[in-house]
C-alpha cells in the first residue's frame, strides 16, 4: 500500500502553522477586462484599450470618466479560506494634477446560493501621480467570506479625474493558498 501525498499533506494542514503560500491567479490580466456592457475593451469603449506608451498597451480611463468597467474570475480551489486573503492589484499611473482612486463593488456567486449583495472591498491608496511613474493600487478583499470555487464579479469605478487619463498597465490577483488542493471525491 503506497502513500498518497495529497492525503498526507491534507492531514498535516491542521498542524502546519503560517499564512499559506502567496500565489497569483494565472490568466487574469488586462485582456480579461470588460466594459460596463460586458464587451471586450477596444479603442472606442469606456474604459478603453490604448497605447499608453511606446510599444505598451493598457487600459485607459479617459479624463472626465469614472466608469472603470468590470472583471470576472473564479476563486481557485486551493484558496485558503482560513487565512482569507485576496488582493486585486493594478499597476497604474495618472498625471500629477489629478489624484484618482479605484473602487469596486464585489459580488459573489457560488453553487447553491443567490448572488451576494455588494461586499464593498476597500482600496489601499490613490493612483500614483508622479510623472510617468506607475505604482500598485490594491483592492483589499480580505475577510469577505470568499470560498474556493466562488465566481467573482467586480464593477470598477474611478474617482473624478477631470484633467488627465488614468492608465492601468497591469492587473494581478494575489491570494493565499492552502498546502495542496484536495478533493476526496476527485479520482483523477
Amino acid at each position: 500500500m503506497g502513500l498518497n501525498g495529497a492525503t498526507y499533506l491534507k492531514e498535516l494542514d491542521t498542524i502546519i502553522p503560517g499564512q499559506g503560500f502567496k500565489r497569483m491567479i494565472p490568466g487574469i490580466g488586462i485582456n480579461s477586462w470588460r466594459d460596463a456592457a460586458g464587451l471586450i475593451l477596444t479603442g472606442s469603449t469606456a474604459p478603453l484599450r490604448a497605447s499608453l506608451e511606446t510599444n505598451f498597451e493598457g487600459v485607459q480611463s479617459a479624463s472626465g470618466t469614472t466608469d472603470g468597467g468590470s472583471i470576472q474570475f473564479e476563486i481557485p480551489r486551493d484558496y485558503d479560506q482560513a487565512v482569507n486573503k485576496l488582493r486585486v492589484r493594478f499597476l497604474a499611473q495618472s498625471a500629477n494634477t489629478d489624484v484618482p482612486t479605484i473602487d469596486a463593488a464585489l459580488y459573489v456567486k457560488r453553487a447553491g446560493a443567490a448572488l451576494s449583495a455588494d461586499l464593498d472591498p476597500t482600496i489601499s491608496a490613490a493612483i500614483n501621480t508622479a510623472a510617468a511613474l506607475a505604482d500598485y493600487v490594491e483592492i483589499n478583499c480580505d475577510g469577505l467570506d470568499i470560498e474556493p470555487g466562488d465566481a467573482i464579479h467586480m464593477d470598477l469605478t474611478l474617482s473624478a479625474h477631470a484633467s488627465h487619463a488614468a492608465n492601468i498597465y497591469a492587473l494581478e490577483i494575489e491570494y493565499h493558498s492552502t498546502q495542496v488542493y484536495y478533493d476526496k471525491t476527485d479520482r483523477s
